[in-house]
Protein backbone atom coordinates (compact mmCIF):
# COMPACT_ATOMS: atom_id res chain seq x y z
CA UNK A 1 0.00 0.00 0.00
CA UNK A 2 1.29 3.65 -0.84
CA UNK A 3 0.70 6.61 1.05
CA UNK A 4 0.28 9.84 -0.91
CA UNK A 5 0.34 12.01 1.81
CA UNK A 6 2.65 10.06 4.71
CA UNK A 7 3.04 12.81 6.87
CA UNK A 8 -0.66 12.71 7.98
CA UNK A 9 -0.01 9.72 9.55
CA UNK A 10 1.81 11.24 12.30
CA UNK A 11 -0.95 12.88 13.50
CA UNK A 12 -2.14 10.18 15.80
CA UNK A 13 0.92 9.66 17.78
CA UNK A 14 1.27 13.66 18.30
CA UNK A 15 -2.56 13.71 19.23
CA UNK A 16 -1.90 10.71 21.71
CA UNK A 17 0.88 12.33 23.25
CA UNK A 18 -0.91 15.65 23.16
CA UNK A 19 -3.65 13.50 25.52
CA UNK A 20 -1.11 11.84 27.69
CA UNK A 21 0.16 15.48 28.51
CA UNK A 22 -3.17 16.80 29.51
CA UNK A 23 -4.11 13.73 31.59
CA UNK A 24 -0.68 14.17 33.50
CA UNK A 25 -2.38 17.41 34.83
CA UNK A 26 -6.38 17.55 35.13
CA UNK A 27 -8.44 19.89 36.34
CA UNK A 28 -11.28 18.35 38.53
CA UNK A 29 -13.69 20.16 40.14
CA UNK A 30 -15.07 18.39 42.75
CA UNK A 31 -18.16 17.41 44.72
CA UNK A 32 -18.93 16.79 48.45
CA UNK A 33 -21.64 14.33 48.46
CA UNK A 34 -23.19 12.09 51.89
CA UNK A 35 -25.80 10.08 51.52
CA UNK A 36 -26.31 6.56 51.70
CA UNK A 37 -25.59 5.36 48.65
CA UNK A 38 -22.03 4.73 46.69
CA UNK A 39 -21.18 5.56 43.20
CA UNK A 40 -18.80 3.77 40.92
CA UNK A 41 -16.30 6.35 39.20
CA UNK A 42 -17.62 6.92 34.96
CA UNK A 43 -14.06 7.16 33.91
CA UNK A 44 -13.45 3.53 35.44
CA UNK A 45 -15.90 1.66 34.08
CA UNK A 46 -15.78 -1.14 31.15
CA UNK A 47 -18.03 0.70 29.36
CA UNK A 48 -16.52 3.98 29.58
CA UNK A 49 -13.15 2.79 29.00
CA UNK A 50 -14.63 0.85 25.59
CA UNK A 51 -15.96 4.24 24.62
CA UNK A 52 -12.73 5.83 25.03
CA UNK A 53 -10.77 3.24 22.90
CA UNK A 54 -12.95 3.11 20.42
CA UNK A 55 -12.60 6.79 19.91
CA UNK A 56 -9.07 6.80 19.68
CA UNK A 57 -9.51 4.02 16.83
CA UNK A 58 -11.54 5.91 15.29
CA UNK A 59 -9.20 9.02 14.93
CA UNK A 60 -6.54 6.54 13.93
CA UNK A 61 -8.42 5.56 11.25
CA UNK A 62 -9.19 8.74 9.85
CA UNK A 63 -5.11 10.25 10.84
CA UNK A 64 -4.91 7.02 8.05
CA UNK A 65 -7.72 8.42 5.57
CA UNK A 66 -5.97 11.43 5.91
CA UNK A 67 -2.83 10.25 4.75
CA UNK A 68 -4.77 8.72 1.38
CA UNK A 69 -3.88 5.41 1.02
CA UNK A 70 -3.34 3.59 -2.53
CA UNK A 71 -3.30 0.23 -3.52
CA UNK A 72 -1.50 -0.48 -6.87
CA UNK A 73 -2.10 -2.87 -9.66
CA UNK A 74 0.46 -4.23 -11.82
CA UNK A 75 -0.61 -3.79 -15.62
CA UNK A 76 1.14 -5.16 -18.70
CA UNK A 77 2.80 -2.69 -21.15
CA UNK A 78 0.31 -1.90 -23.51
CA UNK A 79 0.84 -2.26 -27.42
CA UNK A 80 3.41 0.60 -28.27
CA UNK A 81 5.00 0.54 -25.37
CA UNK A 82 8.76 -1.33 -24.54
CA UNK A 83 10.65 -3.05 -27.52
CA UNK A 84 9.90 -5.72 -28.94
CA UNK A 85 13.20 -8.16 -29.58
CA UNK A 86 13.43 -11.32 -31.59
CA UNK A 87 16.59 -13.40 -30.40
CA UNK A 88 17.68 -16.04 -33.66
CA UNK A 89 19.85 -18.54 -32.53
CA UNK A 90 21.74 -20.52 -34.56
CA UNK A 91 21.01 -24.78 -33.85
CA UNK A 92 23.32 -26.12 -36.50
CA UNK A 93 26.03 -29.38 -35.58
CA UNK A 94 28.76 -26.85 -35.36
CA UNK A 95 27.07 -25.33 -32.52
CA UNK A 96 28.15 -28.81 -30.46
CA UNK A 97 31.68 -27.47 -30.35
CA UNK A 98 33.48 -27.50 -27.03
CA UNK A 99 35.76 -24.36 -26.98
CA UNK A 100 32.86 -22.89 -25.62
CA UNK A 101 31.80 -24.38 -22.19
CA UNK A 102 30.18 -26.41 -21.95
CA UNK A 103 29.23 -25.86 -25.76
CA UNK A 104 28.33 -23.11 -28.13
CA UNK A 105 24.89 -23.80 -28.17
CA UNK A 106 24.68 -24.17 -24.28
CA UNK A 107 26.73 -21.15 -23.36
CA UNK A 108 24.51 -19.04 -25.92
CA UNK A 109 21.43 -20.13 -24.03
CA UNK A 110 22.75 -19.15 -20.82
CA UNK A 111 23.38 -15.54 -21.62
CA UNK A 112 19.80 -15.41 -23.54
CA UNK A 113 18.08 -16.41 -20.50
CA UNK A 114 19.99 -13.90 -18.97
CA UNK A 115 19.07 -11.51 -20.54
CA UNK A 116 15.98 -11.95 -20.53
CA UNK A 117 15.63 -11.76 -16.99
CA UNK A 118 16.85 -8.45 -17.24
CA UNK A 119 14.02 -7.07 -19.23
CA UNK A 120 10.64 -8.11 -18.02
CA UNK A 121 8.94 -5.41 -19.77
CA UNK A 122 9.69 -6.01 -23.37
CA UNK A 123 7.80 -8.36 -25.85
CA UNK A 124 10.91 -10.91 -26.42
CA UNK A 125 10.94 -13.70 -28.93
CA UNK A 126 12.45 -16.66 -30.49
CA UNK A 127 13.75 -18.12 -33.83
CA UNK A 128 15.82 -20.97 -33.84
CA UNK A 129 17.53 -22.05 -37.32
CA UNK A 130 19.80 -24.68 -38.75
CA UNK A 131 19.16 -25.86 -42.66
CA UNK A 132 15.82 -24.36 -42.26
CA UNK A 133 13.98 -21.76 -40.02
CA UNK A 134 11.19 -22.09 -37.20
CA UNK A 135 9.39 -19.67 -35.10
CA UNK A 136 9.42 -21.01 -31.58
CA UNK A 137 8.04 -17.99 -29.77
CA UNK A 138 6.31 -14.77 -31.46
CA UNK A 139 7.59 -12.14 -29.40
CA UNK A 140 5.70 -12.33 -25.79
CA UNK A 141 5.47 -10.85 -22.32
CA UNK A 142 5.31 -14.34 -21.24
CA UNK A 143 8.63 -15.01 -20.20
CA UNK A 144 8.47 -17.91 -18.65
CA UNK A 145 6.93 -19.78 -21.32
CA UNK A 146 9.69 -18.32 -23.54
CA UNK A 147 12.51 -19.29 -21.33
CA UNK A 148 11.33 -23.27 -21.60
CA UNK A 149 11.24 -22.61 -25.03
CA UNK A 150 15.02 -21.72 -25.10
CA UNK A 151 15.70 -24.56 -22.75
CA UNK A 152 14.46 -26.90 -25.42
CA UNK A 153 16.07 -25.79 -28.06
CA UNK A 154 18.53 -28.68 -29.01
CA UNK A 155 20.72 -29.58 -32.09
CA UNK A 156 18.68 -32.36 -34.64
CA UNK A 157 15.31 -30.18 -34.33
CA UNK A 158 16.41 -29.28 -37.69
CA UNK A 159 17.85 -30.86 -40.49
CA UNK A 160 21.62 -29.80 -40.50
CA UNK A 161 23.22 -26.27 -42.12
CA UNK A 162 23.22 -23.29 -41.55
CA UNK A 163 20.67 -20.83 -43.48
CA UNK A 164 21.05 -17.51 -41.85
CA UNK A 165 19.32 -15.15 -44.78
CA UNK A 166 15.93 -17.34 -44.06
CA UNK A 167 16.60 -17.26 -39.93
CA UNK A 168 16.50 -13.65 -40.45
CA UNK A 169 13.82 -13.23 -43.12
CA UNK A 170 11.65 -15.32 -40.51
CA UNK A 171 12.67 -12.68 -37.43
CA UNK A 172 11.61 -10.04 -38.84
CA UNK A 173 8.70 -11.22 -40.37
CA UNK A 174 8.02 -11.85 -36.71
CA UNK A 175 7.36 -8.37 -36.31
CA UNK A 176 4.30 -7.98 -38.81
CA UNK A 177 1.73 -7.48 -35.70
CA UNK A 178 4.07 -5.67 -33.67
CA UNK A 179 2.84 -1.73 -32.67
CA UNK A 180 5.78 -0.61 -31.06
CA UNK A 181 8.54 2.12 -32.77
CA UNK A 182 11.86 0.15 -32.13
CA UNK A 183 12.72 -3.39 -32.85
CA UNK A 184 15.27 -5.73 -32.20
CA UNK A 185 17.07 -8.56 -34.02
CA UNK A 186 19.94 -10.45 -32.44
CA UNK A 187 20.98 -13.09 -34.68
CA UNK A 188 23.38 -15.74 -33.39
CA UNK A 189 25.41 -17.36 -35.61
CA UNK A 190 28.65 -19.71 -35.94
CA UNK A 191 29.38 -20.36 -39.45
CA UNK A 192 28.61 -19.11 -43.18
CA UNK A 193 25.06 -19.27 -44.68
CA UNK A 194 25.58 -22.63 -46.60
CA UNK A 195 21.57 -23.64 -46.87
CA UNK A 196 19.65 -20.28 -47.50
CA UNK A 197 17.86 -19.78 -50.75
CA UNK A 198 17.87 -16.27 -49.60
CA UNK A 199 20.93 -14.52 -49.73
CA UNK A 200 21.80 -12.82 -46.20
CA UNK A 201 22.67 -9.68 -47.20
CA UNK A 202 19.45 -9.40 -50.05
CA UNK A 203 17.32 -10.20 -47.01
CA UNK A 204 19.02 -7.54 -44.86
CA UNK A 205 18.87 -4.71 -47.89
CA UNK A 206 14.81 -5.61 -47.89
CA UNK A 207 14.42 -5.76 -44.28
CA UNK A 208 16.11 -1.98 -43.92
CA UNK A 209 13.60 -0.98 -47.32
CA UNK A 210 10.83 -1.58 -45.13
CA UNK A 211 11.35 -0.88 -41.28
CA UNK A 212 13.85 1.61 -41.88
CA UNK A 213 15.65 2.50 -38.55
CA UNK A 214 12.59 1.08 -36.23
CA UNK A 215 14.35 -2.21 -36.78
CA UNK A 216 17.97 -2.98 -35.85
CA UNK A 217 19.63 -5.84 -36.36
CA UNK A 218 22.87 -7.09 -33.79
CA UNK A 219 25.20 -9.84 -35.10
CA UNK A 220 26.91 -11.83 -32.90
CA UNK A 221 29.39 -14.12 -33.84
CA UNK A 222 30.41 -17.19 -31.86
CA UNK A 223 33.94 -19.23 -33.01
CA UNK A 224 36.43 -18.35 -35.59
CA UNK A 225 36.55 -17.17 -38.59
CA UNK A 226 36.47 -18.26 -41.55
CA UNK A 227 39.63 -20.37 -42.77
CA UNK A 228 41.31 -21.23 -46.57
CA UNK A 229 38.95 -24.72 -46.44
CA UNK A 230 35.99 -22.17 -45.98
CA UNK A 231 34.66 -23.47 -42.53
CA UNK A 232 34.17 -20.85 -39.80
CA UNK A 233 32.56 -17.68 -38.82
CA UNK A 234 31.60 -15.31 -42.26
CA UNK A 235 32.55 -11.90 -40.27
CA UNK A 236 31.91 -10.01 -43.11
CA UNK A 237 28.47 -10.93 -43.85
CA UNK A 238 27.22 -10.71 -40.51
CA UNK A 239 29.37 -7.19 -40.02
CA UNK A 240 27.27 -5.99 -43.14
CA UNK A 241 24.05 -6.89 -42.06
CA UNK A 242 24.35 -5.19 -38.85
CA UNK A 243 25.80 -2.28 -39.85
CA UNK A 244 23.29 -1.90 -42.57
CA UNK A 245 20.43 -1.93 -39.94
CA UNK A 246 21.13 0.37 -37.16
CA UNK A 247 23.35 -2.32 -35.63
CA UNK A 248 26.12 -3.55 -34.12
CA UNK A 249 29.11 -6.87 -34.96
CA UNK A 250 29.89 -8.73 -32.01
CA UNK A 251 32.33 -11.09 -32.20
CA UNK A 252 32.82 -13.26 -29.22
CA UNK A 253 35.76 -16.03 -28.17
CA UNK A 254 34.23 -16.92 -24.88
CA UNK A 255 30.86 -17.16 -22.87
CA UNK A 256 32.71 -14.64 -20.63
CA UNK A 257 32.67 -11.97 -23.41
CA UNK A 258 28.88 -13.52 -24.43
CA UNK A 259 27.72 -12.29 -21.40
CA UNK A 260 28.81 -8.90 -22.24
CA UNK A 261 27.51 -8.85 -25.72
CA UNK A 262 23.92 -9.12 -23.96
CA UNK A 263 24.94 -6.52 -21.77
CA UNK A 264 26.06 -4.11 -23.84
CA UNK A 265 22.50 -4.45 -26.35
CA UNK A 266 20.89 -4.20 -22.93
CA UNK A 267 22.17 -0.58 -22.52
CA UNK A 268 22.47 0.29 -26.41
CA UNK A 269 18.38 -0.28 -26.16
CA UNK A 270 17.16 0.28 -23.01
CA UNK A 271 13.70 -0.18 -22.43
CA UNK A 272 11.71 2.94 -22.02
CA UNK A 273 9.51 1.13 -19.20
CA UNK A 274 10.65 0.94 -15.69
CA UNK A 275 12.02 -2.15 -14.12
CA UNK A 276 10.28 -2.54 -11.38
CA UNK A 277 7.05 -3.28 -13.29
CA UNK A 278 3.98 -0.78 -14.01
CA UNK A 279 1.22 0.01 -11.39
CA UNK A 280 -1.72 1.58 -11.92
CA UNK A 281 -2.72 3.15 -7.89
CA UNK A 282 -6.10 3.33 -6.57
CA UNK A 283 -7.74 5.28 -3.94
CA UNK A 284 -8.72 3.05 -0.81
CA UNK A 285 -9.23 5.60 1.67
CA UNK A 286 -12.84 5.58 1.95
CA UNK A 287 -12.59 2.59 3.95
CA UNK A 288 -10.66 4.05 6.31
CA UNK A 289 -12.72 7.19 6.33
CA UNK A 290 -16.13 5.69 7.00
CA UNK A 291 -14.96 3.35 9.18
CA UNK A 292 -13.26 5.99 11.45
CA UNK A 293 -16.19 7.97 11.58
CA UNK A 294 -18.78 5.06 12.12
CA UNK A 295 -16.29 4.62 15.49
CA UNK A 296 -16.04 8.10 16.48
CA UNK A 297 -19.83 8.26 16.36
CA UNK A 298 -20.65 4.80 18.31
CA UNK A 299 -18.05 6.27 20.90
CA UNK A 300 -20.21 9.28 21.38
CA UNK A 301 -23.66 7.62 21.76
CA UNK A 302 -21.91 5.44 24.49
CA UNK A 303 -20.41 8.07 26.54
CA UNK A 304 -23.67 10.16 25.96
CA UNK A 305 -25.61 7.08 28.28
CA UNK A 306 -22.86 7.13 30.47
CA UNK A 307 -23.12 10.95 31.36
CA UNK A 308 -26.51 11.37 30.81
CA UNK A 309 -28.51 12.93 33.87
CA UNK A 310 -31.47 11.00 34.72
CA UNK A 311 -34.14 13.33 37.00
CA UNK A 312 -33.43 16.35 38.80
Amino acid sequence: MNFQFFPALLAFPLFLLFTFLLSRNPKVISQTYSGPFSFQSISGSPGFRTAVFLQFAGIALLCIALARPQQGFERLPEAGEGVDIIITLDVSGSMTQTDYYPSRLAAAKRAALIFIDGRPNDRIGLVIYAEQPRTLCPPTFDHATLERFIQSAELGALPDGTAIGAGLAIAAKGFNYSQTARRVIVLISDGEDTSSQLDPITVAKAINTLHGDSLRIYTVGIGKPLSEDGLGLDIETLSYIADLNGGRLFNVESPEELDEVYSAIDSLEASTLPAEGLFVYRDSYMFFLISGMILMLISSIMKYRFFKVVGD
